[in-house]
């Protein structure tokens, strides 16, 4: 069994007790408790006794539901047996007497979680740093006691209150909405620590290790080294460790991304893993400080700026190699590659299919819903987008503004905001429209209301089980295809996704709302 290969003593490390951390949905009405998510973490630390903390005060979600936090500590006697009875039985109780309420959960088995940046579930683990963890997940694919939290119009909501719990105790469920309703238990891996560095031949790598004090007989052991680039494999071995502090691995070539693993052979499980590239050469930069400093008038007040001379010096003068040229190869392929996807697209002065390229995003993933957040947005831009939609029903939401630059674009100076709204309205009140199956609504920013913006965004939501997408249009949709500009995928998209909703909430006003279908 998994739970026992991997916390019996020795394997990957030397536990002693266990540090549960419950998050717990809580029902007012009939004091129902549900799972929210609960962790549990072995460790090396001596078992000093339950020791049962409720850690600050009810988080709030609406009349009827609160949310709490509890941590307590188990022997991994105790440890073993509630992962028994939640595996065998699907249950779970901190004192034996109240039980926590959740469907049918799905058993995942062992899983190595390195400590690499970027891997969304070390957000809800505990200082999964080094060597990395294992882990054994029961995972709630119903998540039915979370629905009024999980749904596309609860999300500021559910962000809000994953800041709460943030705020509390280091895990950030924001990110990972996916493990709401799941039991973890998450095993450090301690025995051993390594380290490398390129051979000065740059062929191969010189480990070094040290072992936990507690290891009386340091286990057999391979150790796998590879280096890819280009999608190939310059060099790769595995070969037997020789239990020394240190050893030299000669693997052919290190240029690029070099990968590290060293296995335990009985049982077979992964003691560390290590992905990089070592540096070659570098440059580095002397800042001489001007005793002068630079001045300059703004508003009416001098302003005075530090400024620092750099002489840029190199370690060692960069010829061009195979890997620039290889490199220089890889960036066109990967511009295509981005090109032919709509992640990135660049569009020059009269360029042809700006719009259209708009169109065919929204057609493939408008799933969710689509959003377009445009300061120069206007009802002939939304026929030319959001109407494209191939969805019924789904969410269409728009958010324009209405300021001078605005109006001097539109050749409408002195017209009021009124006006300008019954304008946009008129023109999506065409009777020839039949709006079939549309589901849109058109806000204006103005004056006191909401805020004003500069960028312009398409937006693809989240739905449960698709993260949201935004697009950075670069410019706004008016002028599509008449000026340079760069389509390009946020790479963080759900803090747009949640502006958006919140300048949209700001702007539900009589005064700022254009149009609606169905009314």
């Amino acid at each position: 069994m998994d739970f026992t290969t991997l916390t019996t003593t020795g394997n990957i490390a030397f536990y002693n007790s266990c540090e549960v951390t419950e998050i717990f949905l809580c029902r007012k009405s009939d004091k129902a408790i549900f799972n929210f998510f609960t962790i549990a973490v072995l460790e090396e630390k001596p078992y000093n006794g339950f020791n049962q903390t409720f850690l600050g005060k009810r988080i709030s979600i609406n009349d009827d539901f609160s949310i709490g936090i509890q941590r307590y500590w188990l022997t991994t006697t105790e440890a073993k047996t509630k992962f028994d009875t939640l595996k065998s039985k699907n249950k779970w109780s901190a004192d034996g007497a109240n039980f926590s309420q959740f469907p049918q959960l799905k058993y995942l088995p062992k899983q190595y979680v390195p400590s690499i940046d970027g891997n969304r579930i070390n957000q809800i683990l505990k200082n999964n740093y080094h060597n990395g963890s294992y882990t054994i997940e029961f995972f709630d694919e119903i998540k039915s006691n979370f629905n009024f939290l999980l749904k596309l119009e609860a999300l500021n909501k559910l962000n809000d209150i994953c800041a709460k719990i943030k705020n509390l105790v280091p895990i950030d469920l924001s990110v990972v909405r996916d493990r709401i309703g799941n039991f973890v238990f998450q095993f450090p891996i301690t025995l051993m620590d390594s380290n490398s560095k390129a051979l000065p031949t740059w062929d191969g790598v010189d480990m070094s290790f040290s072992w936990h004090n507690s290891v009386s007989l340091i286990p057999d052991c391979l150790i796998q080294v590879e280096s890819t680039f280009d999608k190939n494999y310059m060099g790769a071995v595995i070969e037997d460790y020789n239990k020394s502090n240190n050893q030299k691995i000669i693997i052919g070539n290190l240029d690029q991304i070099n990968h590290i693993k060293i296995w335990r052979k009985e049982p077979t499980l992964i003691l560390s893993s290590h992905s990089g590239s070592y540096i070659r050469e570098f440059d580095f930069n002397i800042n001489i400080v001007s005793h002068e400093p630079r001045l300059f008038e703004l508003n009416g007040a001098m302003q005075q700026i530090q400024v620092a001379n750099s002489e840029r010096r190199a370690k060692k003068k960069k010829d061009n190699n195979y890997t620039t040229y290889i490199n220089n190869y890889l960036y066109d392929a990967e511009k295509k590659q981005l090109e032919k996807s709509l992640s990135f697209k660049q569009y020059k002065k009269g360029a042809s299919g700006g719009i259209e390229d708009l169109q065919k995003l929204i057609q493939q993933k408008d799933e969710n819903g689509v959003y377009i957040w445009d300061p120069f947005l206007s009802s002939t831009d939304i026929l030319k987008t959001l109407f494209y939609s191939k969805t019924a029903g789904v969410p269409l939401k728009a958010i324009g503004s209405i300021n001078d630059t605005v109006k001097m674009v539109y050749q409408k100076k002195g017209m009021s905001v009124a006006d300008i709204i019954t304008e946009h309205k008129t023109i999506l009140d065409n009777p020839n429209h039949n709006n079939h199956f549309l589901n849109l609504e058109f806000r204006i920013q103005h004056t006191n209301f909401g805020w004003a913006f500069h960028d312009r965004f398409l937006i693809f939501p989240s739905g449960e089980m698709k993260r949201p997408q935004v697009y950075s249009l670069g410019t706004s949709i008016n002028s599509y295809g008449d000026n340079h500009h760069i389509l390009q995928e946020v790479s963080h998209p759900q803090p747009v996704v949640d502006a958006f909703n919140e300048l949209w909430d700001e702007l539900n006003n009589p005064n700022c709302k254009v149009w609606k279908f169905p009314i």
